[in-house]
């Protein structure tokens, strides 16, 4: 009796899960399991949104500061001269008075005109795709030559006959916003300057302009000013901490004029008692534009586009990328005989006509880049009214 009551217990230490047991702990470790799958795909649907959403705005915040600084600062020249009194010396920018236009063979430092605006029109990629037509803007024509460039090569890319598939290439339909300042801070004139002579400027040491020949400077003060280009810069001549501005004369369209003076009306810069009245600065001409990002296509495959600026002579340069739309109105003065200056109409650049620019009105279209549900990326529009200060 007693080994049967062992060996009975010795079988009840033995005993196992029943089926039902096991198939019940089955169902509970996939409820958990998917539970805890569903969890971690979500918070990663939930970072990749939150990703892309900052990446967007972020980017958007990048585009409207880049284009905000260089509207702020369009038509600064350091003082503000007469506009029929700012004379061009280069052979592609004639003497004063004259209208803007004229100036639009050296169209990379056009000073006469600060603000300049394409308004893309249809869905291609010619120069009549843009009103006004492209003829006039520093682009590429394909095989590494280029039109309206000091720089061959250093055009905007992507303008028909030229290749539309590669970075840089303008998006159809946007447009393209051209804005123009003296930069700062400029070099003060060390005496005198007479309309043709060389000026001679403060050197301190920290002189940034080059004697390479691509400077390309304005020379003015309250009264009037000069486009012209540096050929040269003799440091310590004629003084110690002074620097004369060479600019020797060519044929070519950016070269200087031969006989060209810095004052159509033969009026020096500076007085007898002030002759550092005046300053010199180098002309920044910032083009921008929407065009294709140098990653070409995301995570899905689609094309992706950025916001790209062309400065001067310098070649174009990608600044933000997932920008994928520009569209620009000018905030214009219809009533300028109330002495009221502000806008009252907001148009496109070629309806404004002879009406005053108060401000402008940018819009872009910013998205996340890379798709956030595998298929599409995230999109918002955002716009910012600029006051043009300078005009």
């Amino acid at each position: 009796m007693q080994r049967f009551t062992e060996r009975q217990g010795f079988t009840k230490r033995q005993r196992g899960f029943s089926l039902i047991e096991l198939m019940l702990a089955l169902g509970l470790g996939v409820v958990v399991t998917a539970g805890i799958v569903q969890l971690f795909v979500t918070n990663d649907q939930t970072y990749t949104l939150l990703t892309g959403q900052a990446r967007m705005q972020e980017g958007a915040r990048f585009a409207l500061d880049f284009i905000g600084r260089s509207a702020r600062s369009a038509g600064y020249y350091g003082c503000d001269p007469d506009a029929d009194k700012i004379y061009g010396t280069l052979n592609g920018a004639p003497a004063a008075p004259e209208t803007p236009d004229a100036w639009d063979p050296v169209f990379e430092f056009n000073i006469r005109r600060p603000i300049q605006a394409f308004h893309g029109i249809n869905p291609a990629s010619g120069l009549n795709d843009w009103t006004p037509a492209l003829t006039t803007l520093p682009r590429n024509t394909g095989a590494g030559v280029s039109v309206n460039t000091l720089v061959n090569g250093n055009g905007v890319r992507g303008v028909a006959p030229g290749p539309t598939n590669v970075a840089g290439a303008i998006r159809p339909q946007t447009d393209i916003l051209v804005l123009r300042h003296v930069q700062v801070p400029g070099a003060r004139t060390a005496d005198i300057v007479s309309p043709t002579a060389n000026p001679v400027i403060l050197d301190d040491g920290s002189l940034d302009f080059d004697d390479d020949g691509n400077d390309f400077v304005v020379i003015g003060n309250c009264e009037q000013a000069a486009l012209f280009r540096v050929t040269d810069v003799q440091e310590d001549t004629p003084a110690a901490g002074e620097a004369t501005l060479v600019r020797a004369t060519g044929a070519a369209l950016f070269q200087n004029a031969a006989g060209r003076s810095l004052s159509g009306q033969s009026v020096p810069y500076g007085e007898a008692n002030n002759g550092q009245g005046t300053a010199v600065g180098r002309v920044m001409s910032d083009i921008y534009y929407i065009g294709r990002a140098a990653t070409l296509t995301n995570n899905a495959g689609a094309d992706v586009w950025s916001l790209w600026r062309k400065t001067s002579e310098d070649p174009p340069i990608e600044l933000v990328e997932g920008v994928e739309d520009l569209q620009v109105l000018f905030g214009i003065d219809t009533t300028g005989a109330n002495d009221i200056a502000a806008a009252n109409r907001y148009v496109s650049f070629d309806q404004v006509a002879n009406n005053a620019i108060r401000s402008l009105r940018i819009t872009i279209t910013a998205t996340s880049v890379d798709a956030v549900d595998g298929a599409t990326p995230l999109r918002r529009t955002f716009s910012q009214t600029i006051m043009y200060r300078n005009g």
